[in-house]
Order: C-alpha cells, then structure tokens, then sequence
C-alpha cells in the first residue's frame, strides 16, 4: 500500500512554499504609492499562477497516491473513467462520430471499464490556464470532491483571481483601485489550505478500513 504519510507531506510543502511566497508578496507590494498599477497587477498574476499551480501540485500528488494504491476506478470512482476514455473519446470524435468508429468505441469500452487508475489520464482535471469556479465545478465532479467548502468564495474565485488575471494577461485594464493586497493574497492562502484538505481527505478516504 502508498506512504500516506509522503503524499500528505508533498502537499503540505507545497502548500507550505507557496504561502510563503504569497506573503513576500503581501509584504512587497503591500506598502507604498502604486500609480500605475503596477504592483496591484503583479499582486493579481502572482497570486492566480499560486491558485493554479498548488491545485495542479494536488492533482500530480493525488494521481501518484492512485497509481500505487491501485484498483479499478469503476470500483471507487467511477467519473474518472473519463481520463481512460480520452483517446477513445478523441478518436470518436475524429472520425466524426461515424458508425465505424461507434461500434469501434463500444468495443473498446469493454476492456476500458475494467482499467485501473493507471490508465487515467489525469490531464483532464488541470487546471489549463482557467481555474474558474465551472473549469472546479466540472474536474471535482469527475473526481468525486465535494464543492461546499468552495461554494462561498464562487464568486471572488470568478471574478478576483481568475477574470483579473484574464484581463492583465491580455492587455486589458481591470479596475484594481480598491483592490485589498492584503485581502487578496491571504484569500488566495486560504484557498490553497482548503483544497490540500480535500485532496488529503480523499486520499484517507481511498485507503483500506
């Protein structure tokens, strides 16, 4: 059976290392004059590429913990059957949907159902440069996670970290004049803490009684 223990530990220092980080940026950017906007729009970047990058640390660090565990997804979670289907799904859809490639899927799925978590390809729950509240909604539904402990924070995820950082990113002026550095990156630490302790609950969860 995994190291329970390893995996929780590369979580946690990952989480741990980027919470660091957002609060050198707090500090940084937090004190003087920022007339240009400058600060408060490395502030926003900074903090959405920490939002992204620990859920994508969780999402390497969980699909290890499946690969040694091992197991039929069917047996335990049966949504993410859809990373093993992903050639399967891209072929169908190359072939536009065609009667061959059809009976060429069902056939294929025979085998597939049975497959187990290394046949997962865990590209399918990344983040892609768009960690909105649909792109949680959507990978939490495939694995299995419970949005609650997100739901309150839907609309700063939408609108603070993911549309600012949309619109820095493609030239655009987003009004930041009453953005909080503070507020910001210690919600942006909080949700880090909140997803570690959903992908550390479900790892306990896949484990044996």
């Amino acid at each position: 059976m995994p190291d329970v223990d390893r995996f929780f530990d590369e979580i946690d220092d990952n989480r741990s290392r980027r919470a660091r980080e957002l609060s050198e940026i707090k500090h940084r950017f937090s004190v003087g004059a920022d007339p240009m906007g400058v600060g408060s729009k490395a502030v926003v970047v900074l903090s959405y590429a920490h939002w992204e990058g620990f859920y994508n640390d969780c999402v390497r660090s969980y699909a290890g913990f499946l690969k040694e565990r091992g197991g039929r997804m069917r047996d335990k979670d049966w949504m993410m059957l859809a990373g093993a289907f992903t050639a399967s799904f891209q072929s169908l859809h190359d072939k536009h949907n065609s009667r061959d490639a059809r009976r060429a899927f069902i056939e294929k799925m025979k085998s597939l159902v049975d497959e187990d978590y290394g046949c997962f390809s865990f590209d399918v729950v990344l983040a892609r440069s768009n960690l909105d509240f649909e792109k949680l909604t959507g990978n939490y539904h495939i694995l299995s996670f419970d949005l609650g402990p997100l739901q309150r924070h839907r609309l700063k995820i939408d609108r603070e970290i993911v549309a600012w950082r949309h619109q820095i990113a493609h030239g655009d002026q987003p009004d930041l004049s009453a953005m909080d550095v503070a507020k910001h990156t210690d919600l942006v630490s909080n949700l880090l803490l909140i997803i570690a302790d959903q992908f550390q609950a479900a790892i306990l969860e896949r484990m044996p009684n």
